[in-house]
């Protein structure tokens, strides 16, 4: 009797390894699985808010010599195609963002968006002869200084969202002209 348990707790026992074996196998690749989805939506994520913070700052710099060649009265075609290309680059990177980020990114980027947008429309009215009443090439250097700290919010939500920076209060250095 003696062989036979012993068989028969050994039989139990290689049953129950084996099933056990195939649950912690499955678990195993369940996990790698969801990890290797995390990493790529990080990734993704990550890709995302470099072209937005990119794209903006693009953006930002081409309208900045929008400014300076009305102000200097010498505006080209070359600085109004730049400006619309950066625009353009802009709008389908901030639209793709609206489908994957945070929304206190979102919101940052939004309102980095908005400003861009006012300051765009100002200018084209201004270079197409049709400004409204408080249009002027001064009020586009206060909208365009005061692009900087939003920006710098928007980079600084993305950092955080992203796991890389813990504070929200801390100014970044950067080559800002303008």
């Amino acid at each position: 009797m003696d062989a036979a348990l012993a068989t028969l707790v050994v039989g139990i026992a290689g049953v129950g390894g084996t099933v056990t074996s195939g649950y912690l196998a499955q678990r195993a690749g369940h996990r790698a699985l969801r990890w290797e989805g995390e990493r790529q939506h990080h990734d993704n994520l990550r890709n995302c808010y470099i072209g937005v913070n990119s794209r903006a700052r693009t953006c930002r710099y081409a309208l900045a010599d929008y400014v300076q060649a009305m102000a200097n009265r010498s505006l080209t075609d070359e600085i109004r195609e730049r400006a619309a290309t950066a625009m353009d680059a802009h709008r389908v990177q901030y639209d793709e963002a609206q489908m994957l980020v945070s929304d206190s990114v979102l919101a940052e980027a939004r309102t980095v968006n908005d400003k861009i947008s006012v300051l765009y429309g100002l200018l084209r009215r201004i270079d197409c002869g049709v400004p409204q009443p408080d249009d002027t090439i001064e009020l586009a250097k206060r909208l365009l200084k005061d692009l900087w700290p939003h920006l710098r919010s928007m980079r600084e939500a993305m950092r955080v969202d992203l796991g890389v920076s813990g504070s929200r209060g801390g100014r970044e250095h950067g080559n800002e002209r303008g």
